[in-house]
């Protein structure tokens, strides 16, 4: 295993900041200080500021319902309630798998597996979300059809996969592939859209279903083979 794998896996930290424990030459292997990107054995004894790190190999997979006014991180130096105060039971290092902001609610997948949480945020494999959102008043037709077509934001052209009205005549169904940062939000704001809810209810065919509130569950093997399915097994280098 690449040395900077082994740092972040073990660390939970990103790629590029284990590349810069190692050129910042915080890493030790078997007692020797390394300055380049070596391979490592499980055998090999692993230090980062004379921390001896271990690989832990058990993975957790969970779907979660976030409610809003929860934090979709680890910690907030605010105090406000996260999404890892829902674990409190698992002393595992979690992360949540992209964001919910502080006010929409809905399926987060939580792991600690780091290549399956970059896996799955990455744009290269355009892991299809699926959110409900209630509107402050009913939408026309033409509304909608403008929504199909898309349009150009701040950061670039955005246009849905889906877009489409649901029983409830104050609720629609939005499909995007993309993790721009509260795309939906200023997606609907550009059309003067008010949004008093939003729900993601689908990671690819991962489903909130009826899990409640507040509430976890295990992923199955059939949803995890699910998105390796949609990466064509592919895995980030």
């Amino acid at each position: 295993m690449r040395i900077n794998k082994y740092l972040a896996e073990a660390l939970k930290i990103s790629r590029r900041k284990a590349d810069e424990y190692v050129k910042n030459r915080r890493v030790k292997v078997n007692g020797k200080t390394i300055n380049g990107f070596i391979d490592v054995k499980e055998t090999d004894v692993i230090e980062v500021d004379g921390e001896v790190l271990s690989l832990d190999k058990e993975r957790l997979y969970f779907a979660f319902n976030k409610p809003p006014f929860v934090i979709s991180s680890t910690s907030d130096e605010e105090n406000r309630k996260t999404v890892c105060d829902f674990f409190e039971g698992i002393d595992k290092k979690l992360i949540c798998v992209g964001r919910l902001d502080y006010l929409s609610e809905g399926l987060l997948i939580v792991t600690n597996d780091g290549d399956f949480a970059n896996m799955l945020m990455h744009p290269r494999f355009k892991i299809k979300k699926t959110y409900l959102i209630k509107t402050a008043r009913r939408l026309s037709e033409e509304e909608l059809e403008n929504l199909r077509r898309g349009a150009t934001l701040e950061d670039g052209f955005f246009k849905p996969l889906k877009v489409q009205r649901t029983n409830n005549d104050r609720w629609i169904l939005i499909s995007i592939n993309t993790g721009r940062n509260r795309i939906i939000r200023r997606f609907l704001k550009r059309f003067d859209i008010k949004i008093e809810k939003l729900k993601r209810i689908a990671i690819g065919n991962i489903e909130l279903g009826n899990l409640k509130k507040g509430s976890y569950r295990k992923l199955t093997q059939e949803e995890l083979s699910s998105i390796r399915k949609l990466t064509n097994g592919q895995r980030l280098n």
